[in-house]
């Protein structure tokens, strides 16, 4: 498949128009094509960039509608390898060496999954549900940079030479060695960073906060600000210990944690608004348990399995006082 084959599938991809059989092209594709001809495929460095841009957050949408489709990850790989343009370092010395190429990574987690690896530098990440991080097989140049849509757990290793350095969205965050949460979802109007320990840097724009252990700082994208407060850092981050907690929240804010932490879909009967509180916490429990110990709290409200992973709930939603 040539270059200009290739560009066309993507332009497809982008604008919804791919047929199956194009799909099947790209299940078969092998990025270094792109590798080796990215100064025809791309008009500019912008226009790379903006096509990465585009790729990545079209393969994110894709995902959360739970799309089983093989060719995502391939069409991942290409997305990052022409959005963060480090496909290759070049070492210009005396000797002329060959310029070095570095494979980029695609890590992605399905709604219900969570997912540990760690990177060559030795940096421990833990992937939430329905995330997607990139990084280079081995880290070269000056520094060390991964791109996020989702969220994660970082314990990065520290190095004061080469500052590690996260891409979520307009948000930049960069530290050299600490261990954090970073919550970048694309749907949430809000992208959150919470310091478990050592220091981090997040900057967006015109604005640019420092965060120490058990400060939370939050990207308005909105707004484009970044406001900072204290936080109870182990309870923001439970997800990663397999613990699921309510803490005086909507039914309705509670369905959504778990739709995202078992991988399932919630239809409300009724339209009911489901605004009564819950406060429990459960430690890595099945749904049926949460669920059955929720309708115990919530006596009138009950739930019933349906096709494709999607649960009725019926009923109303009364506090205890009510």
């Amino acid at each position: 498949m040539t270059e200009k084959e290739v560009k066309i599938l993507m332009t497809k991809f982008l604008n919804g128009t791919i047929t199956a059989n194009e799909e099947k092209l790209l299940e078969k594709f092998d990025a270094s094509l792109i590798i080796e001809n990215e100064d025809r495929v791309f008009k500019s460095d912008g226009n790379k960039k903006q096509l990465g841009q585009k790729l990545l957050h079209r393969i994110h949408s894709k995902q959360n509608k739970k799309s089983k489709k093989p060719w995502l990850k391939v069409a991942a790989a290409i997305a990052v390898i022409i959005n963060l343009g480090v496909v290759a370092y070049f070492g210009l010395n005396a000797d002329n060496k060959v310029p070095e190429t570095v494979s980029q990574i695609v890590e992605t987690t399905d709604w219900g999954k969570r997912k540990d690896f760690v990177l060559s530098d030795g940096t421990e990440i833990k992937l939430n549900s329905g995330s997607t991080i990139s990084f280079p097989e081995k880290f070269i140049g000056n520094t060390r940079e991964v791109t996020l849509i989702g969220e994660a757990f970082f314990n990065v290793a520290k190095n004061p030479d080469k500052p590690f350095i996260i891409k979520s969205g307009d948000l930049c965050t960069t530290v050299l060695g600490t261990s954090f949460n970073i919550n970048a979802y694309p749907k949430s109007d809000d992208i959150s960073v919470t310091v478990a320990t050592g220091k981090v840097q997040i900057g967006a724009k015109n604005s640019l906060v420092y965060l120490l252990p058990n400060e939370q700082g939050v990207f308005h994208k909105k707004s484009d600000s970044i406001s900072k407060n204290d936080v109870d850092t182990n309870s923001l981050i439970n997800w990663q210990k397999g613990l699921l907690k309510f803490n005086d929240i909507t039914v309705k804010e509670a369905l959504g944690m778990l739709e995202k932490w078992y991988g399932v879909t919630f239809v409300i009967h009724d339209d009911q608004p489901l605004d009564c509180h819950i406060t429990a916490s459960f430690d890595n429990e099945t749904l049926s348990n949460v669920l059955e110990s929720i309708t115990y709290v919530k006596k009138d409200l009950s739930f019933k399995p349906l096709k494709n992973n999607t649960i009725l709930i019926k009923g109303k939603c009364r506090d205890n006082n009510q």
